[in-house]
């Protein structure tokens, strides 16, 4: 039976995760401001009405996320549903360790495939609200309409059901979805130079590949990888370009202040 405890604590969990990532991130934007002005990938910015409207709806996708996955992953698990298991020493540390890896990679798959769904003309009455903030910012992580919420709630709630789990694993997925979430809406280009040319790095998204995608909702659908856009021919025809311009700019600007 779940209590109001777990529900309180359930609910402080994701909001204030919300809040630390998506403020913190904010706030080293503002700091290095000038730093990284030539990273800035949109000329417009955000207005206060923007703000307003992402952390608001951000609240209550939060909210929500908090309250299904209590009700979908840990009251079933009580009930003798799913897969959970509360002793670390029950699996090895690389078990846990591939669990979290797996996890990752399929909800990038997972991901990609509703976010496509959700731009359907049945689903995407559903998206819109998100596609408000043509330039994102980091507040924008879960500006979801609750519909959407459920959609995205709904596959940790799968995976606990299919994979053995144990929660410090789904707390770090957790953490690093709404790390690569705000990452992606930061509306800087925060990933270093490398991405251009190494073939180990180059298959991660960056924010220039999401915001591409707040621009223009046709291509760049996925999350934490390009693969699927590129196997699937949905990749922005300029994305090589942006990032390549992004970084440069802010490459020169380097330059141009050592050199001062």
């Amino acid at each position: 039976m779940l209590t109001l405890a777990q529900l309180h604590t359930a609910l402080l969990h994701d909001i204030v995760k919300y809040l630390l990532f998506a403020g913190g991130l904010t706030l080293l934007l503002f700091c290095l401001r000038g730093r990284l002005a030539g990273r800035r990938i949109q000329m417009r910015r955000p207005q206060w009405a923007d703000y307003r409207r992402e952390i608001l709806w951000s609240l209550c996708t939060a909210s929500l996320f908090a309250v299904s996955s209590l009700v979908g992953i840990v009251w079933l698990a009580q009930q003798g549903v799913g897969q959970l298991y509360w002793q670390l020493s029950d699996y090895s540390a690389a078990y846990a360790l591939g669990t979290l890896l797996l996890m990752i990679v399929a909800h990038d798959a997972y991901f990609y495939w509703t976010h496509r769904a959700l731009h359907s003309r049945w689903l995407r009455r559903l998206h819109v609200l998100h596609h408000r903030s043509r330039t994102p910012s980091p507040w924008a992580a879960y500006a979801f309409h609750p519909g959407e919420a459920l959609t995205h709630v709904l596959f940790p709630i799968l995976f606990a059901q299919l994979v053995p789990l144990h929660p410090f694993v789904l707390l770090l997925w957790s953490v690093h979805m709404i790390a690569r979430n705000v990452v992606g809406h930061a509306g800087y280009e925060l990933f270093p130079r490398v991405m251009l040319h190494s073939g180990w790095f180059n298959w991660l998204t960056t924010t220039t590949h999401h915001d591409l995608h707040h621009q223009n909702g046709r291509y760049n659908y996925g999350l934490y990888f390009t693969w699927w856009d590129r196997c699937c021919g949905t990749e922005h025809p300029q994305y090589a370009q942006r990032l390549a311009q992004a970084l440069q700019r802010s490459a020169n600007e380097q330059g141009e202040r050592a050199g001062a």
